[in-house]
């Protein structure tokens, strides 16, 4: 986990971008144990996306480095067997995937961005992670409408969160 703490803690360039893709294998269907990345990606302060259809990792995947970019986070990505391994029509066009830089979020001096050389780097690096660049990545979610209500109810007393390939198997079931 070390790669992902200080790469992340680090951060990226604003011309640059991280997408960290990480093949989850839930039901161990080609892999000897069953495996999730969800956790060391939250324990080391990476934002992740989780696309739910092949179309979604086009769409998410230049949503990721537009994310990285602009928070100055690495950006997971998960991959799980069942859509990986799976085919789609999709839709390339240049125009599909609007990226929009939030307008509510407020840079620190000097960006959140990687430099070199930071004296005092580990201090740094976590404080502006924990304080302004998770913060940024939150703000790229807003600005981009990437989690949103598929269904509402004006008085419902239950509600159901859900991402990824498990957002289509709630939905199928």
């Amino acid at each position: 986990g070390d790669v992902f703490r200080h790469g992340n803690a680090a951060g990226t360039s604003p011309h640059g971008g991280v997408l960290c893709l990480a093949g989850d294998d839930h039901g161990a269907k080609s892999s000897t144990q069953a495996a999730q990345s969800d956790f060391i990606f939250k324990a080391v302060g990476i934002p992740l996306l989780s696309p739910s259809t092949v179309q979604e990792y086009i769409d998410f995947g230049l949503h990721g480095f537009a994310m990285s970019r602009f928070s100055g986070c690495w950006v997971g990505f998960k991959c799980v067997t069942d859509v990986v391994e799976s085919s789609a029509s999709v839709y390339v066009d240049p125009e599909r995937v609007q990226i929009r830089l939030p307008q509510d979020f407020q840079m620190p001096q000097g960006g959140v961005g990687i430099r070199w050389p930071e004296y005092l780097g580990f201090i740094e690096q976590e404080r502006r992670l924990y304080h302004h660049k998770l913060f940024a990545a939150l703000a790229y979610v807003r600005a981009n409408d990437l989690n949103r209500t598929v269904w509402d109810a004006p008085k419902a007393r239950l509600g159901i969160v859900t991402t990824g390939k498990a957002y289509n198997d709630v939905r199928q079931a």
